[in-house]
């Protein structure tokens, strides 16, 4: 059963990195429903995947308590305030700061930096990273700057390669820097960097998928702002062309439409724009409870995961020691090997 639940996570984790996060949630909770025991490094961290996989619905507090699952699990495994700790600590923290939860962000971050400070300071990059989203979201961007700089030194590297940089890795940073930069007033320079972060994720993606709609809008956000409408309006309605009869951006389609609502009020076109808003609020209420809110720009903006485009969160590699990594790699999966998962999954659920 230990063998077939690793299988499973291993699937789940490359539909994840697919951008499949709702076929992957199924998989995850599939596997840690299997009668396993609840007290090994596996376990824990399929519940935090499962919690990143639903800050990537917009899901943070089922993200949460996915955290606090693999918080308990961890705690009764591993040493009082080690790293593994601190790494779920880091977790919760963005789950606070995905609900807007400052100061509970702040706190589970000052306790990871506790922990990494008596352990290796220099593990802490992604602490700091975290710091820097809390504190812009704490409407405090040049505190933001500092914590993003102090990630970037303990992995030797400045702003300057950062943002020249085409490591697909880097397209979260360059999104952070964008609307730290923005948040800062120098708004042309944030529109270059969010801008340069399409065609990065692009060749990362491919042309669609939630990280590139993500950017995309960002942009179309920062030409609203600016009066540029017919720019923006040509983003969102490529955002919408791909979001259309995709599961996963049920929330990106609905919230496109209303921004594009709001561009082609200003264009003149109040008819259409009506209309796109009731589409708008049509394809929000096929998102259950989540498609429950007022009808302003901030709760169509909330659809979507407020740290979507930043990929660190989903840094966390699987220790699973069940299945030889050799033979069968976390990922790349090949088709064949998926194909073989799939099969394996079925004939299984079927008994």
């Amino acid at each position: 059963m230990e063998l077939f639940a690793e299988l499973i996570f291993r699937t789940g984790t490359y539909l994840w990195e697919r951008e499949q996060p709702t076929n992957a949630r199924y998989f995850i909770e599939y596997g840690l429903s299997l009668e396993l025991s609840h007290s090994t490094r596996s376990y824990a961290h399929a519940c935090r995947l499962l919690g990143h996989i639903s800050l990537d619905l917009a899901q943070p507090e089922s993200a949460l308590s996915a955290y606090r699952k693999a918080l308990r699990v961890i705690e009764q495994i591993e040493e009082e305030n080690s790293p593994p700790i601190a790494d779920v600590y880091d977790s919760i923290a963005c789950s606070y700061t995905e609900q807007g939860m400052v100061s509970e962000a702040f706190r589970y971050l000052s306790k990871a930096a506790a922990i990494h400070n008596a352990h290796n300071p220099l593990h802490m990059a992604r602490t700091y990273a975290i710091y820097a989203m809390t504190h812009l979201r704490a409407e405090q961007p040049d505190e933001a700057l500092v914590a993003l700089k102090k990630c970037w030194q303990l992995q030797n590297l400045t702003e300057e390669q950062i943002i020249e940089s085409r490591y697909p890795k880097h397209s979260g940073d360059i999104v952070l820097l964008a609307r730290i930069k923005y948040a800062q007033g120098l708004k042309h320079e944030a529109q270059q960097l969010a801008s340069r972060t399409i065609s990065i994720r692009r060749g990362l993606y491919g042309d669609k998928g939630p990280r590139v709609a993500d950017s995309m809008f960002l942009v179309a956000r920062m030409l609203l702002a600016t009066d540029e409408n017919v720019s923006a309006a040509k983003l969102l309605r490529a955002i919408i062309d791909m979001s259309r009869r995709v599961s996963e951006m049920q929330g990106h389609l609905a919230r496109a439409l209303w921004f594009l609502g709001i561009a082609e009020r200003r264009l003149g076109g109040a008819v259409s724009a009506e209309k796109l808003k009731v589409e708008a609020l049509n394809e929000r209420n096929k998102l259950g409870k989540r498609g429950n809110l007022v009808e302003t720009d901030h709760c169509f903006e909330s659809l979507v995961g407020w740290m979507l485009w930043w990929k660190c969160i989903r840094s966390i590699i699987f220790q699973l020691s069940l299945l030889d990594s050799a033979s069968f790699p976390i990922y790349p999966l090949t088709g064949l090997k998926l194909a073989t998962v799939r099969r394996i999954f079925l004939n299984r659920s079927l008994r």
